[in-house]
């Protein structure tokens, strides 16, 4: 596969970066130019699907590899989602499937009323206000994951219940129909663990294959690969296969192997290839390198591994006080504080470097990596990073400058 002017590269990035696109978005012209070549690295080297066939849209399909902890679907002020807002949203988007090319706001409220009524253990009342809500967050949800495009309207007026409030919607039917991605079709398997389940053929060539696929998806689509995210092949594999994998992700995806005492890390110079943008400012973020500080102050003072969650959301509380004025007011309550530090560690989470526990929260390994430095940018290492609250937050060593030998 010769990559002479980089457009393949640029082509397996963008897929990666944004696994299904449609209309006029420049990465469908893109890939569909390299589709054969593209077909067949994702398939030999990940063990991704690319349906690239149609004029119109590209989904990559892709599956977990070791350490994926799924992100999931957050409502647009931050709220993770819980089970009947997941329920909700797959309501919605059956009924965008039984409808034609546009629909109404209250078109898709009375379908899903209908089909909300027949699902077993779904706690959800069309006339409660706050299970309205439920319904608007999920509908949103929905325009999110590029299925519905709000044409006119206000969702707002029909969230409060205003008789004159409703909305219509453009369905993307295409994008819809390549929305749902699994190794199997869901009606053959024999419940839900078995849709994601991959079936490699039981023979030496099907070891080594699935082997592949797992250790490159977890280099290419994690913020850390961590020993033990690998089973012991899979780490041999790795180690054996070095130059061979510093090669394929240099030259087929932009990204730097870097070695660690602690695991792995394919580097991207450019941070084009992550959703997760961090540290950065705002409440959430620097409250989030702020913890990540302190947890390493915890452990060079010798202080028990579980930070517990009341103290981590007293330390919340305190940080708030110490940005009073530049944070939004209700930061500082029990309520705003513990969800202000959900959010904070939400993140640290999606960068692999704490582990939450069902009493608090653990430091990982590259958690040592991040540290605070208030007032002007003084460190060993990175560029401050200005919060808007009054201070600076540094990068001690970050990721991407420090190497190790192997453990």
């Amino acid at each position: 596969m010769i990559d002479s002017d980089g457009g393949l590269r640029r082509a397996v990035r963008a897929a990666l970066a944004e696994p299904i696109v449609s209309g006029d978005h420049p990465t469908v012209a893109l890939v569909r130019r390299h589709r054969g070549e593209l077909t067949r690295f994702f398939a030999d080297e990940l063990g991704y699907r690319l349906d690239a066939s149609r004029a119109g849209v590209v989904r990559l399909a892709k599956l977990p590899g070791p350490g994926h902890e799924p992100r999931g679907l957050a409502t647009r002020a931050g709220r993770p989602f819980d089970g009947p807002r997941y329920a909700l949203t797959c309501l919605v988007l059956a009924s965008a499937e039984s409808a034609g090319e546009r629909t109404t706001l209250a078109r898709l409220f009375e379908d899903v009323s209908l089909r909300a009524a027949g699902v077993d253990g779904l706690a959800w009342r069309s006339d409660v206000a706050a299970d309205r809500r439920v319904f608007i967050q999920a509908v949103q949800a929905a325009v999110d994951l590029g299925v519905l495009e709000l044409a006119d309207g206000d969702e707002e007026r029909f969230a409060r219940g205003d008789p004159g409030g409703d909305a219509l919607y453009r369905i993307d039917r295409e994008r819809l129909a390549l929305l749902p991605t699994a190794p199997q079709p869901p009606s053959l398997a024999a419940g839900p663990e078995d849709v994601a389940r991959e079936a490699y053929p039981d023979t030496e060539d099907g070891r080594v294959r699935r082997r592949r696929h797992r250790v490159t998806r977890a280099l290419v689509e994690q913020p850390v690969v961590y020993d033990d995210d690998l089973t012991d092949d899979e780490r041999e594999y790795l180690r054996s296969q070095r130059g061979r994998l510093e090669r394929l992700l240099a030259d087929k995806v932009g990204l730097t192997l870097e070695v660690r005492a602690e695991g792995w890390v394919a580097v991207d110079e450019t941070g084009e290839l992550t959703d997760l943008r961090w540290p950065d400012y705002g409440a959430a973020n620097t409250t989030a390198l702020r913890l990540c500080d302190e947890l390493r102050g915890r452990q060079s003072r010798g202080e028990p591994a579980v930070w517990r969650w009341p103290e981590v959301t007293a330390f919340t509380r305190g940080l708030a006080a110490e940005y009073a004025g530049a944070w939004k007011q209700g930061t500082g309550t029990a309520v705003g504080a513990d969800l202000l530090a959900t959010e904070a560690v939400g993140i640290l989470t999606a960068a692999r470097l704490v582990a939450r526990w069902e009493d608090g929260i653990v430091a990982r390994p590259a958690a040592a990596r991040y540290a605070a430095a208030p007032g002007s940018a003084v460190s060993t290492g990175g560029a401050g990073i200005p919060t808007g609250g009054g201070v600076q937050m540094s990068i001690v060593t970050p990721p991407h400058r420090q190497q190790e030998a192997d453990a």
